[in-house]
């Protein structure tokens, strides 16, 4: 046997040998993972505080990515490789990649987008939404990345900036009524640094509560309403530090180690509350929750969970519900507001809902019908949309069937 034929025996032994070891590997974990999830993939219980039992889909799908055997170790090991390499820039499966700026915030990498059709199809809702002489409202949460503070590796662009300025542009130019987080924080002087959280793609639960101060009076002077300013006081609520006890939606793609862990602040009225809450919709005789702002909004299993890769940040609801309907029993007056929204809106919707006596929330990811149709038969008094950024998708902006 020449050498050339010799290497190409060895050759192909040692494909077959790493085929057959990786197949080993990937079984085994299979197993042991299936093991370790034999309960909650076969005989799920419902959940403690909402009642809900995962699908199918929801069991599989969640046993085989952050439930996976190992899974913080192989993050570990990864996220210190990267370390040692010295990156900025981070492979993600899930998310093409992660990038890291020079203040250690971590973003999910943004794809440009052309604003044109959500912003037309947010003008047509406004359009048929006017004819039935309900007020539509848009409210721009900000950017995580905002130049002149986000500094990027090189060869990074600011692309979710600038597609939400292309968005604000293309709405305004339709003629819709849009209230700018960013623009009026940076009116504010609200330190853009403090905005979001370091390893989480949301903005803070302060920032939320700041886009709550702001939207109160705007409401008061753009509709003639009469809305508690004083409910904005920073007296009238409480609020629960906990250093360094989350780690947020990017930083569980990469590892503790490797992103840190932020700090998490909840709030809540420092005042009576009483609330119906209904879930499903369809149930409006028997609210599902009822009792103060905490009892029936807010989650305790996430809010005191040991477990760093906890979403705290949706201690407020936990779920983004296709449709919630929430009562407040002790306010002051019988406005309706429906907020469509994505998950920036949780602790956002939570805040406002001290303000008005119900809001109905509706999130398109989940909901079913159409939205036009139920808006026109619930008639509120406003319809609020709020997005981050992220939510640039078909989905989001399907308002008819």
């Amino acid at each position: 046997m020449t050498l050339t034929e010799l290497a190409k025996k060895t050759k192909t032994w040692s494909s077959a040998i790493t085929a057959a070891g990786l197949l080993i590997f990937l079984a085994a974990v299979g197993i042991l993972t299936t093991t370790k999830n034999h309960t909650f993939l076969f005989s799920p219980e419902p959940d403690a505080e909402t009642g809900l039992t995962p699908t199918a889909k929801e069991r599989i799908t969640q046993s085989f990515d952050d439930r996976i055997v190992g899974f913080d170790r192989f993050l570990s090991v990864y996220g210190i490789t990267q370390t040692l390499l010295g990156t900025s820039v981070y492979d993600d499966a899930g998310y093409t990649y992660l990038i890291r700026d020079t203040t250690d915030h971590l973003h999910f990498h943004t794809s440009a987008a052309d604003a044109q059709p959500y912003a037309d199809a947010v003008a047509a809702l406004q359009s048929d939404l006017s004819a039935a002489d309900i007020p539509f409202l848009y409210l721009q949460a900000p950017t995580k990345e905002i130049p002149g503070s986000t500094d990027y590796p090189p060869g990074i662009s600011y692309v979710t900036h600038e597609n939400a300025a292309a968005m604000r542009e293309a709405l305004r130019a339709h003629g819709v009524d849009v209230l700018s987080f960013y623009e009026a924080f940076t009116e504010q002087g609200l330190a853009p640094e403090t905005q979001f959280y370091r390893t989480d793609h949301h903005w803070t639960t302060e920032t939320a509560f700041e886009a709550f101060r702001t939207t109160l009076p705007y409401l008061n002077e753009r509709f003639g309403w009469s809305l508690d300013l004083s409910l904005t006081d920073a007296s009238n609520w409480t609020s629960l530090y906990q250093p360094q006890t989350f780690l947020g939606s990017i930083g569980r793609r990469i590892g503790a180690e490797l992103a840190g862990l932020d700090d998490y602040t909840y709030l809540e009225p420092a005042f009576e509350t009483e609330y119906q809450v209904y879930y499903p919709p369809s149930s409006t005789e028997v609210p599902y929750w009822t009792g103060s702002f905490h009892h029936t909004m807010v989650r305790d299993s996430l809010l005191y969970s040991e477990d760093v890769t906890a979403n705290r940040y949706a201690s407020y609801f936990q779920y983004d519900y296709g449709e919630l309907i929430i009562e407040n029993m002790r306010a002051d007056n019988d406005l309706h507001i429906t907020v469509i929204k994505d998950s920036f809106a949780l602790p956002f919707t939570a805040f406002l809902s001290t303000a008005v006596h119900k809001i109905d929330m509706i999130d398109l990811r989940e909901f079913d019908g159409s939205v036009t149709e139920h808006l026109l038969s619930t008639s509120p008094d406003l319809v609020i949309m709020l997005y981050g950024n992220g939510s640039f998708s078909d989905v989001m902006y399907q308002f008819w069937d």
